[in-house]
């Protein structure tokens, strides 16, 4: 098998092209014996003659022909390989898949998701909701890059940065008494059903909103449990229960279901973001990038 280096092609291209050595010398900027020598020197590995040469013209033989063909195909294989190469590497190409708990599908991860897609247009985002205890799991089997979590999320592999606040809002039936109140006490909670997420399956959310009920004076009864935002709100409007979500879920409107402010100051809650702490890829470098600026130029310190 001939053992032919890149230049030795790039080389031949130019002379082919020019039928002319001293053009093509000129062209790749070195002197013309040399270029005459490195010519012989790919016919000699090949075994076949490339060029005919006379004292006034240089012509392609059938096998220079052929050959200029497939020297093209190859430089630009090559050429678009290193483009390739250079665009992973700035982590503007590639795959990045993406966990995240319910919590965040209310404004900051879709906004922020389509920003991205529309500055990196090449990578393939892959999103899949799963609750904060499974992210964990996930992230260290290697089946997500990144996650979007409630925390607390204990897991010394995994780095985890809050990246947003949000105040929490009384979601409640509007035939519920405390629908016609416009600011409701937390403690005045203490009596009513809860609806939240999983528990048993590592909602972040139902951590958080449980550890906040109690530092407020009682222990929240659930009732019903679901990580599914459409049943959970359906639950609410038939009256089951009550319950306390991030104030973005305001953009859920259904029938039957009212919004109400809780009294200052209102409980927050963090949301953030999880990832290995040895996984270097540039694409998921780019994202966390991007999701802290975007947070920060987009949304205020806490939503209310």
């Amino acid at each position: 098998m001939a053992n032919v280096e890149l230049r030795y092609l790039q080389y031949f291209v130019a002379v082919a092209e020019e039928l002319n050595f001293g053009r093509a010398a000129n062209r790749l900027q070195i002197a013309q014996p040399p270029l005459s020598r490195q010519i012989r020197r790919l016919e000699r590995e090949l075994g076949v003659e490339l060029l005919r040469r006379s004292s006034r013209r240089v012509e392609l033989t059938a096998a220079g022909q052929a050959f200029l063909e497939e020297s093209r195909r190859i430089l630009a294989q090559v050429e678009q390989a290193v483009l390739v190469a250079q665009r992973a590497s700035r982590g503007e190409i590639g795959r990045l898949v993406v966990g995240f708990e319910g919590s965040f599908s209310y404004d900051v991860l879709p906004f922020s998701l389509k920003a991205y897609q529309e500055q990196f247009p090449d990578v393939e985002l892959v999103v899949q909701e799963m609750t904060t205890i499974v992210q964990g799991q996930v992230l260290e089997a290697r089946g997500i890059e990144i996650g979007f979590i409630v925390p607390p999320l204990d897991n010394p592999q995994l780095i985890t940065e809050t990246v947003w606040r949000e105040h929490l809002v009384l979601v409640v039936s509007e035939t519920n008494p405390l629908a016609v109140q416009p600011e409701v006490r937390l403690l005045d909670l203490a009596n009513e059903p809860f609806v939240a997420g999983s528990y048993e399956h590592g909602c972040g959310l139902f951590v958080q909103v449980v550890q906040i009920c109690r530092q407020a004076g009682f222990n929240p009864t659930i009732v019903q449990e679901t990580n599914e935002i459409q049943m959970l709100l359906g639950f609410i409007a038939a009256g089951m229960g009550i319950s306390l979500l991030p104030a973005s879920v305001r953009h859920y409107q259904r029938p039957g279901v009212v919004y109400r402010t809780l009294q200052p100051p209102a409980p927050e809650i963090e949301l953030a973001i999880v990832w290995q702490q040895n996984n270097s890829s540039p694409v998921l470098q780019r994202f966390i990038n991007m999701v802290r600026e975007f947070v920060r130029q987009n949304f205020r310190a806490s939503s209310t």
